[in-house]
Parts: structure tokens; sequence; C-alpha cells
């Protein structure tokens, strides 16, 4: 193992006179981590890139997910899974050690210009931050690019064990090697009181090859230790874009006849053919639309509309001015008016130059995208008086397959799975109402509800067809700003809870900032009935499910809530203060990162009441992800279904504290995508994307999105 690594070290160096200086895509490490092979360098992905994936290295075997949460900030979650040690007994078998980790690497300082190859890039971070800790370490590490080739040295604490090194070189496209000193102190890996490798390495040396497909896919093998052959699997992922793979977003161009001005064109014709193609090209109805013609000869166009088939907003507006731009003649100004549940929401200016440069498909520097105005929309605005596209998607049926998974919730079965098809109804309605209604029929249940090493605490995971979801909602204006928000919604509000929520919001300049409060009520539904509730309050104890009559039928809880918006990373921090469904006191804390219609983001609670042996309550991942994000993949089918998913990270059981009960859309749902900051800022993005100049630029390859810290502080 000496000998090749000499000779690799000998080749990387004959060879870098020769070597391109071009930007190299990262690769991921053992546990998933961008790095070496057990050790992490100072690189990571792109902004909101990164990979998901499998490697087994006996007895170690790691399931990741990594990502590149904020352009300097990667977040890697594993469960890491150890042949030597078996748990469990002879009545209920045996199983592999699992255990759960995050580990987190800051990006420090980030070196960019090729010339200036002599200053490294700087990063830090831990490893298993979170849980058991069995495998917690910090570290330190510089890792220096010339071109394809790269050098790191770094300094870890505990099991890493001092200084680490080594070297990486993208032979091709196609072909990564890699290899590394590593001193990694394998007898501080403990678990249950025993090894999990038992006998020391034979050598400190670990070198390999990483083989990468051009739809994201990476393949590894390397010998490690001096006696075991590693292999890997990953698998790219994006969420700023199609979540595999890198593409753009491909939008269908009209074509047709377009008048080059107003005097060459009846209104009711131009109209005509705005709705001919609205209808064609786009998802939106409720479409209103004015034409202006002022005595000083200033032309405007105002049209009102409402998305009904996109997840995401910014391409439901950019649609609309692709549509507009086919067909449009010359124009002054244009006003467009986005609405959700015929309420109008958010107002945009674009000076009318915009359509000329959307045809043209190209921006230019001073291009009017950049001159929009965006605004919050009152219910009282000088609204289009021509309706064309009235009641189009106003009410949708829809069947979907539902997949859900328990990872290590048991002592003795780590995972387990549940398959349904779901009915889903869900109506847009006027002035602010909407309802949805979803009854879920299993098809494939294997999951153990029954004996105490089952998921006893979560009986409504059982085989009978439930209702899932009924619930009508509703969101409007309060006074005539715009601003100030009310949230409604009532009715069977997930799986466990009967009740409602109302939410008051007051939104700052732009959407920046937000103040409100949140009141709630609950009852617990019954987990064996199709809707019925239960007699009494439904406890989880002692491995048993009880209805008792101890304590109140119905539940109450209210927030004081407080949120902020980061534009430039578009991250959503919120505060809330109150009292919990189980009337245990105390705070919530979570940060949302925002790729336009996909969100990741982290929540922290601690109440008065802790989890057992922490000193916090509970603690998760909060997921939105659109269905076209991974079917558009395949299909590029346009689709308003959003994923969501709330995760914990830490405790398995459902304690009574912490719970802030079901909810069908909250008002972040509702309304954050359309706050005027926001939705410019992927208005413009998209628009720049569909403009040809702009696709190389917003190449997503290599490492320009990555930020380092003091970049971000001091720029």
């Amino acid at each position: 193992m000496r000998r090749t690594l000499n000779l690799l070290c000998c080749l990387v160096l004959i060879l870098m006179v020769n070597i391109p200086l071009s930007a190299s895509a990262s690769t991921g490490g053992n546990t998933g981590l961008t790095g070496l092979w057990e050790y992490p360098t100072a690189e990571m992905p792109e902004d909101g890139a990164g990979r998901f994936g499998f490697t087994q290295n006996s007895p170690y075997q790691f399931y990741f997910l990594d990502l590149a949460w904020l352009p300097w900030l990667e977040v890697n979650a594993r469960f890491s899974t150890f042949d030597s040690i078996q748990t469990g007994g002879i009545d209920k078998g045996a199983r592999r050690y699992m255990d759960k980790a995050i580990d987190l690497k800051f990006m420090l300082w980030h070196t960019k210009n090729p010339s200036q190859w002599y200053i490294p890039s700087l990063a830090a971070g831990v490893v298993d931050m979170m849980g058991t800790e069995l495998m917690k370490a910090y570290y330190g590490t510089a890792t220096w690019r010339w071109g394809d080739f790269a050098a790191t040295l770094g300094y870890g604490s505990d099991r890493l064990n001092g200084l680490y090194g080594g070297i990486e070189w993208d032979a091709a496209d196609w072909l990564t090697l890699k290899a590394e000193y590593s001193p990694l102190d394998y007898a501080k890996d403990r678990a249950g009181g025993r090894r999990v490798l038992r006998t020391d390495p034979s050598t400190k040396y670990n070198a390999g090859i990483v083989l990468k497909a051009p739809w994201g896919m990476h393949g590894s093998v390397s010998w490690q230790r001096g006696s075991e052959w590693s292999f890997g699997i990953s698998q790219k992922i994006h969420l700023a874009g199609p979540i595999l793979g890198n593409g753009h977003k491909k939008f269908e161009v009209p074509g047709g006849f377009r008048c080059a001005n107003w005097d060459d064109v009846e209104s009711q014709d131009l109209i005509l053919r705005i709705k001919s193609g609205l209808e064609k090209f786009t998802r939106v109805r409720d479409v209103e639309i004015r034409l202006d013609d002022s005595e000083d000869g200033h032309k405007r166009l105002s049209l009102s509309y409402e998305n009904y088939g996109y997840a995401s907003h910014a391409e439901a507006m950019s649609t609309v001015l692709i549509v507009l731009a086919s067909v449009m003649p010359e124009t002054d100004s244009l006003l467009l008016v986005a609405k959700n549940a015929s309420v109008p929401v958010v107002k945009a200016e674009f000076p009318g130059t915009l359509l000329f440069d959307i045809r043209a498909r190209t921006l230019r520097e001073d291009d009017p995208i950049s001159a929009a105005v965006f605004s919050w929309a009152s219910r009282d605005i000088d609204a289009p008086d021509r309706r064309v596209l009235a009641s189009k998607g106003e009410n949708e049926l829809k069947a979907m397959l539902v997949y859900e998974p328990r990872i290590d919730q048991t002592l003795d079965r780590p995972y387990m799975d549940r398959l349904n098809i779901d009915a889903v109804y869900t109506g847009r309605y006027s002035n602010g109402w909407g309802a949805v209604a979803d009854i879920r029929f299993p098809i494939y249940n294997n999951v153990d509800l029954d004996d105490i090493y089952g998921l006893w605490w979560e009986k409504d995971l059982n085989s009978h067809t439930r209702l899932q979801q009924a619930a009508m909602t509703y969101a409007n204006h309060i006074g005539g700003s715009g601003r100030f928000w009310f949230f409604g919604e009532g009715g069977y509000l997930d799986e466990e809870w009967f009740g409602g929520n109302i939410w008051a919001r007051y939104y700052g300049k732009s959407g920046l900032w937000w103040l409100g409060a949140r009141a709630s009520i609950y009852h617990d539904r019954a987990p064996w009935s199709f809707a019925g509730l239960t007699d009494h309050r439904l406890m989880y104890r002692n491995g048993r499910v009880i209805d008792t009559d101890n304590g109140k039928d119905w539940l109450n809880a209210q927030w004081l809530q407080a949120g902020v918006n980061i534009p430039g990373l578009d991250l959503d921090i919120e505060a809330d203060y109150g009292w919990f469904v189980d009337y245990d006191r105390g705070w919530k804390i979570s940060a949302t990162r925002h790729w336009d219609d996909t969100a990741l983001g982290f929540w922290y609670i601690a109440t008065d009441i802790d989890a057992p042996g922490k000193d916090f309550t509970r603690a998760g991942v909060h997921m939105e992800i659109p269905a076209d994000k991974w079917l558009g993949t395949w299909f590029g089918n346009p689709s308003s279904h959003i994923w969501e998913q709330n995760t914990m990270l830490i405790s398995t059981w459902k304690m009574h504290s912490g719970r802030d009960g079901g909810i069908v859309r909250t008002p972040e749902r509702f309304i954050s995508q359309l706050r005027p900051v926001a939705l410019k800022k992927n208005v413009e993005k998209m628009l720049r994307e569909y403009c040809s100049y702009a696709e190389d630029e917003n190449n997503t390859e290599g490492d320009k999105t990555v930020t380092s810290i003091l970049e971000y502080i001091f720029h």
C-alpha cells in the first residue's frame, strides 16, 4: 500500500504541469461528508447541492444524506451500523448496532482565484454532534487546489487523533483518485462497551478511486486499513433545480403572431390572444385583464391571476410573462397581481421593455427585471376589470401513492414501512376559502404495532382505511395595507388530531420580518377509527396506549411568534414562545432555508419538560419537496403538490411535551413564496435562466456558489 501511495504521488507531481485550471466537483468520503476517505477536506458542494448514498466499509456501514445547506455550511446526516456488535436477545433475535449522527463543516475561507493556488481554503467542523455522540470529534483543515489536483492537511481531536493529510486528482471527467494518511484511533469507536473494530489497522494509509457518471452518480472502490476493501455509491442532488441532476427549468415558448404596436390590433382581439396563450401554456386561473391607453400615449397592461398548477409561484409568474412577451405589442408598463384563494397577495410593476428582453432571450446589464418593484397588494387594489379565465382549477381530485418509512424507531426492527393509496380532494374557492380532504387506503403494512418493541405509540399506523385530513381553510387581509393577515383552519388536521388553528400576522416591508400569534385547540382522534374521536385524552405509557379519563378532553395551546428573513440566503428564522399542547411552556426556534419552492429547515424545542438525558425537549428536520422536482426529472410536467415532512432527530418516543399539534396549511405554505422580497428574487433568477445568455453563467457545476463565512460577513 505504501508503494501504491508513493507511485500515485509521483504520477500526480509529474502531471501537475499539464493540469488545466478548472473547477472540480467535490466527492464524498466514507460517511458522506465531502472529503478524502476517513477525513474531511476544506471543500464542499455548491450551494443547495449534496448527495445521498451508502458505504460498506466493514465492520462499518454508513447511510447518509449530505447537503450544502448554506453557501458556507455543509450538513451530513447519517445512520451508522456496526456489523461486529449485535443487539437483542434470543426471543427477539439479533441485529447490528445502529447509531444516528450529524456532522457539520464550516467554510472559513474559500479560495476561488486559481492564480492564488498558494492560499488554501480553510474549514472547521464537528463530527457526530447529536445523539449518542459515539464518534464525536472536532477538526480543522486546509486544502490547496491546482486545477484538478488538490492536497489537504488537517488536525482532528478525539478519534480523528492528530495530524492527517491526503491528495486528490481528477484524472478525467469520470475518474478521481484519492489517497490519505489516516491516524484515526479506531479504539475509540465503542458501542455497548465493546470495540467496533476489534484489531488495530495494519497501515495508516488508504487509497482508491471514484467513478463518476454524467447523471451525478458516483461509485467508489478503495483499500483501507491495509485489510479491507471499501465500496460506496451515491447520487448527487440539487435542491435549487431538478433534484436529480443539474438541469434548468424548461419553458415551452409560445409561438404565434405578435403585433408591433397597439394601433394594429383591437383591444378585444388582444385580450383573446392573451387568453388563448395563458390557457395553452400556463396553469393559472381567475385571470382579469385591463388595457389602458392614456391621453399622453402611455400604454399599460394590468393582469391579475391565481396559480393553481405550479409548486413555484415564481414559475407561475415567469410563465405568464413569457406568454405576454409572445403576444403583446410594445408596452410602456406592466402590472401583475398574484392572488391566492382569489385574495390579492403581491403586485409586481415592470417596465414594458422587459417583454422585449424576454422575446430577445437576452437581459441587458441594466435589465428591467432589476428595476421591477414588488410590494404587498391590498384587497382594494385598483384591480383589472375584465375576467377571461374564471374557474379553472377550482376543484381537484387525485390519487397518489404514499410511502411511510419508520427508520431506527424500535429496539428490534430498524426499518418498518407502510404503502398507501390516498384519494385527495383540494378546493380553491373565493374570498380566501379553501378545503382539503384525504382518505388513506393502506395496501401494504409492515409496521409492528402490538408489542413493546413495535410502534405502540403510533397506533394510527394500522391497516385500516382512515380519514387522514378533512378541513376548511381561510386566509385574508385585515385592514387595507396588505400586510396584516388572518389565517384559520378547522377539522381533521392530521392522523392524530381534530381541532383548529388560527394565526394573526403583521408583515414588514417586502416581508423581511413579521410579528404574530397563534392559538390552537385539539382533541385526540381514535387511532383505530375511520373518523372518530377518543372518549378522553389519549396517553402513551409503558408500552400501552391508554384512553384515560385523567386530564382534559380538549387541549389548547398559545404562542407569540416572530420571524425574520435573511434575503441573501432566503433563510427564515422563527421564534415561538408560549404554551404547547401538553401545557408545558417554552421556546421553539427554527431556521428554514428556501430554494424557491423547496425548503429544508431545522427546529429545536426547549420547554420545562426535557427529553431524558438532554437539556432540550425535541429537535428535528422540516422538509418541503415539490412533486415535479422528482417526477419532473423524467416527465417534466408541472404540479402544485408539495411533499411536507417533519422528522425528529433524537428521541424515538412521543413524549407528552414539546408538541404543537396538527396543521393543514401553515401561513408559510400560503404566503412564504409570495412575499415581495422572495418572489422578486426567484422570478429574476428564473428569467435569467430562461434567457439564453444566462444558461452558461448559471451552470451549477463546480463550486461557484461556495462562499466562506468571512466573505459573507464582510461582503
